[in-house]
């Protein structure tokens, strides 16, 4: 039977809670963390009476004050809450209840956030790792209900294992959040093809950048399927991620000497860039210099040289006007084209001094002794023995 002494300290528990609450709701941090500190004392003086209830309570109140620190900027003491809650749910509670293995994963989660926004990575994948292995236990009904939850925290590891350039750790994240998108997509709605999509070019970027070309072939055709599907209804909202994919898949081609297969997915990237460059130039324009240059190099490897120095030219009459719009970012692009022009297209070495006039204006970028080597190479080389 309760006494009472344990009722007064319930009604009181009771009525800070609710008062620390409402001051919280209204962002007056500093009464709602004095209220809910002696809250918690009340709480675990009273889990003698009932631990399930109590220790329930007392991982609200940890809970709130780590929003309330994370509130207000205090990254250290907002996860030190978080901690405590996690360890009043392992060490107080039933694990093995579906809402406490619930709230056990959005303690980790939050932590993982505290720790990404802080750029500590180590430490938010590890707790990223540790909320998934909580949803993982999971039944499949169960987890069905956390698919959004569980496809966020793989989206973020995708993105902090990038950065610490683990290739392994990333392929695993995103193959992870492509489980998930496998669920959520249906045949009726088209509500996640685009983040599918948008993940498979991910992953094969991914493949792309660490030279495993063939896989990166693979699954940037998955994506390509999808992204074809998604142009036909909104071609504006998918035009440039369908390019850039198209260029992708062309320069994979390339190395694979399918040169039919690279000249026609160059084709397709070239004109969607093409268009997008007539729409915002300053931000386009600079792909279709790109895609110049990698068509004159795949018509000079198959010793095409016409078409190669069309699309030579094409480039230098590109990076010239870009030129007159940002010197800093096209100059030294414009002076390795012309460069390329003297020493694969026969052009005349009178231009080399054009070069270098350019380069002048760029004596502190770290290129320009490279590029001053080539010009003088190329002159000594071009001109005739007297």
């Amino acid at each position: 039977m309760y006494n009472l002494e344990t009722i007064m300290e319930e009604l009181m528990e009771k009525s800070l809670s609710n008062s620390a609450k409402s001051y919280q709701e209204k962002s007056q941090f500093e009464i709602a963390k004095e209220l809910y500190f002696k809250a918690l004392k009340l709480q675990k003086k009273l889990l003698i009476v009932d631990k399930h209830h109590y220790g329930s309570l007392i991982v609200g109140t940890l809970t709130s004050l780590a929003l309330i620190y994370r509130e207000e900027n205090n990254a250290t003491l907002a996860i030190n809450y978080y901690q405590q809650a996690v360890f009043t749910i392992q060490k107080v509670l039933d694990v093995s209840s579906l809402q406490n293995r619930y709230r056990l994963a959005q303690c980790y989660t939050d932590i993982a956030n505290l720790y990404r926004r802080e750029y500590q990575y180590e430490e938010a994948e590890f707790f990223y790792t540790q909320a998934l292995e909580v949803y993982k236990c999971l039944s499949p009904e169960d987890f069905d209900s956390s698919k959004i939850k569980v496809l966020t925290i793989y989206n973020h590891l995708s993105v902090i294992c990038d950065v610490q350039n683990k290739l392994q750790e990333t392929k695993d994240a995103y193959m992870g959040a492509l489980a998930v998108y496998q669920r959520l997509v249906t045949n009726e709605s088209d509500k996640y093809k685009p983040e599918l999509a948008r993940t498979l070019s991910s992953l094969a970027s991914l493949y792309f950048k660490h030279n495993r070309k063939n896989k990166a072939g693979e699954v940037y055709l998955l994506a390509l399927e999808i992204l074809l599907y998604l142009y036909q209804k909104e071609a504006s909202e998918y035009k440039e991620t369908l390019a850039l994919t198209l260029h992708r898949l062309a320069q994979i081609y390339t190395a694979q000497q399918e040169h039919t297969n690279a000249l026609s997915a160059y084709r397709e990237s070239l004109n969607h860039y093409i268009t997008l460059a007539e729409e915002e130039p300053s931000k386009y324009a600079s792909y279709v210099a790109v895609l110049f240059e990698d068509l004159a190099s795949f018509y000079r490897n198959q010793k095409r040289m016409d078409l190669a120095q069309y699309f030579h030219l094409k480039l230098v009459d590109l990076y010239t006007e870009l030129n007159h719009y940002n010197e800093y970012k096209y100059s030294l692009k414009l002076v390795a084209s012309i460069i390329d022009g003297v020493s694969h297209y026969q052009q005349h070495t009178l231009s080399l001094y054009q070069a270098e006039a350019i380069i002048k204006t760029h004596k502190e970028n770290m290129q320009v002794d490279v590029l001053l080597e080539q010009i003088y190479s190329l002159r000594n080389e071009k001109s005739p023995v007297c």
